[in-house]
């Protein structure tokens, strides 16, 4: 029996390597994909949008032939997630938050986006990224995992942060199109995450929904491996319902 395509989307100034910590267990149950988003990781600047980025997504993986796949967001990733549940629900088997949520910015988060986006237009990518990139992890994080992530944000271009961050400032809220979702879906939500509260993570309502949370900061597939990589198996590596 062929194993279930599995497509892993990084978050805000992050890469492929974001996952470099479960992919190798998570490739013993599915078949595993990590995409580099657009503007990210030396790729091609491309959309301004959440749904831009989401039908990018899409015809990648058509492109590749991958079909019914179970799509994972981190963070940003995970607003793109959303949009394809919302979008192209019938074209998924499954799909998971982590770190992320189905709710739309606030204005104080808006204000926050369009603050960020001058800050990177004025002192470019590598000092932007020196100061965000720390806040995303526990305070006790290995300083060599946060080194490392701070290396994957320096290959993102200027322009592809800045419509990245619009993306974020502008999306939707998709709440509602998740709590409606007929597909299978997983919510992690780390314990210790400064950005991303429980209530909002958890805020759709659905019994297709599992809801899980790990005794980490905003990047727990680098922080908790082993516990993210348990909850994505619980989902999806067998036939559960909930």
């Amino acid at each position: 029996m062929s194993k279930k395509s599995l497509v892993l989307l990084h978050g805000f100034a992050g890469g492929t390597d974001y996952f470099n910590r479960v992919e190798a267990r998570l490739r013993l149950s599915f078949d595993v994909l990590v995409l580099a988003l657009p503007g990210h990781e030396g790729e091609s600047v491309g959309p301004d949008t959440i749904e831009g980025f989401a039908t990018w997504v899409m015809n990648d993986l058509e492109r590749r032939g991958i079909e019914q796949p179970i799509l994972i967001g981190h963070s940003f990733g995970g607003y793109i997630v959303a949009s394809i549940v919302e979008m192209y629900a019938e074209k998924i088997s499954g799909f998971g938050l982590v770190y992320s949520t189905a709710k739309a910015d606030t204005e104080e988060a808006k204000q926050k986006r369009n603050q960020n986006i001058n800050r990177v237009s004025e002192i470019g990518v590598r000092e932007f990224v020196d100061g965000i990139v720390p806040g995303l992890f526990a305070e006790d994080a290995d300083p060599m995992i946060v080194s490392e992530a701070k290396e994957l944000g320096y290959m993102m271009t200027v322009e592809g942060a800045i419509r990245a961050l619009a993306a974020m400032r502008d999306r939707k809220d998709l709440t509602d199109a998740l709590s409606q979702a007929k597909v299978r879906g997983v919510i992690v939500h780390g314990t210790k995450d400064p950005l991303i509260s429980e209530a909002s993570a958890f805020a759709p309502q659905n019994d297709q929904i599992m809801f899980r949370s790990t005794s980490s900061s905003h990047m727990g597939m680098l922080e908790t491996p082993d516990a993210f990589c348990d909850i994505i198996e619980e989902r999806f590596s067998q036939e559960t319902s909930f």
